[in-house]
């Protein structure tokens, strides 16, 4: 019998709105790192645009139907995670995504399958997603982009620091010179913590565990992602959520370089759109396949198309890079922080 819970909605400040239910332990996992925009469809409507289904990896039993017809399966494997994604409604809204993952697969269903899922599905309405943290003030802001472990965080806690409100750290949704918030756990590590001065909102315990993930994490070589995840709220009690800011200016954290370059507002599309595929973590590789089968381009112009809406939204924003920041010292870094203040 199936592990079926009990569904669980999220609305994505009405970008997308989706609902998933299934295996209780599957689900508990996404809600860990979406309970932000957990809602209940009892207090406020709903127009579903995504149902997924999470599922055991042992209940999958392959479709009798060939390759060209729905559903559509494709596998899919993460070190010890494995799984299948079955689409099964593409037509029209709500499109409908099954699951079928191991244990393991509890650590990458959130990120790997069902954020980029939202994004897929979130871009033809003219929302592109792009990995980075955003600076904001008074209404107004810079995105800084950067891949996986480049400092983005780090810069965000130190930006948080001097009294500045939050929009995102993980992802930034764009639309039409507005940035729009994206509220997921930050990823803290020891390293980060020690220079961070939040660590003492913090308890003994929390401080001790985030310690703990990272030493084991070194001593894993950095197999698993073990960093602890906090709510934002958690280092700054007293922090202020922003909605959305004026998009200012663009940052790509590229290169060696210690100050601000200015590139070209394609030069820059490129580069997100780079470091967003690699955040997609696979997932786009079904798209083409899947657009082959489904005859809908869309799924196979994936990137393309936000590779165009970038350059249209960046037109004319100024834009710059600067080599990574996570090897700048704590006085470098604050220097780069004057100078995206000025930007803003």
């Amino acid at each position: 019998m199936k592990d079926l819970s009990k569904p669980v909605f999220f609305d994505f400040d009405g970008i997308c709105q989706i609902k998933i239910y299934g295996n209780q332990a599957l689900v508990n996992a996404v809600c860990r790192e979406l309970g932000f925009y957990r809602v209940r469809p009892e207090e406020k409507p709903l127009t579903l645009d995504l149902e997924f289904e999470l599922a055991k990896r042992s209940e999958y039993r392959p479709s009798p139907n060939p390759p060209h017809l729905p559903p559509y399966d494709f596998f899919g494997r993460h070190k010890p995670a494995r799984w299948v994604i079955r689409f099964e409604h593409l037509t029209q809204p709500p499109h409908r995504i099954r699951f079928y993952g191991n244990w393991f697969s509890r650590m990458i269903v959130s990120k790997q399958i069902i954020e980029p899922a939202i994004r897929v599905f979130s871009q033809p309405l003219g929302f592109i997603f792009v990995h980075s943290t955003f600076l904001c003030q008074d209404g107004r802001g810079a995105l800084v982009a950067g891949e996986g472990g480049s400092g983005k965080t780090r810069l965000l806690l130190r930006w948080l620091a001097r009294g500045n409100p939050f929009l995102s750290d993980d992802f930034t949704i764009l639309s039409y010179g507005q940035a729009r918030r994206f509220i997921t756990p930050m990823r803290i590590g020891g390293r980060l913590l020690s220079e961070s001065a939040a660590a003492k909102n913090l308890s003994l315990g929390r401080r001790a565990e985030i310690y703990a993930r990272t030493a084991l994490r070194r001593l894993l070589l950095n197999y698993a992602k073990l960093q602890a995840k906090l709510e934002v709220r958690e280092l700054f009690p007293d922090l202020k959520l922003a909605e959305t800011a004026e998009l200012k200016s663009a940052v790509v954290l590229q290169g060696d370089g210690k100050k601000l370059e200015r590139i070209q507002p394609e030069e820059m599309a490129d580069a997100l759109v780079k470091i967003n595929a690699a955040e997609m973590y696979g997932f786009t590789n079904h798209l083409p396949e899947l657009s082959l089968r489904s005859g809908q381009p869309e799924f196979k112009n994936f990137f393309s198309y936000q590779t165009e809406r970038l350059k249209a939204f960046l037109q004319e924003i100024p834009c710059y890079k600067i080599g990574a920041l996570r090897n700048f010292s704590a006085e470098a870094l604050d220097a780069t922080i004057d100078d995206l203040a000025k930007i803003l």
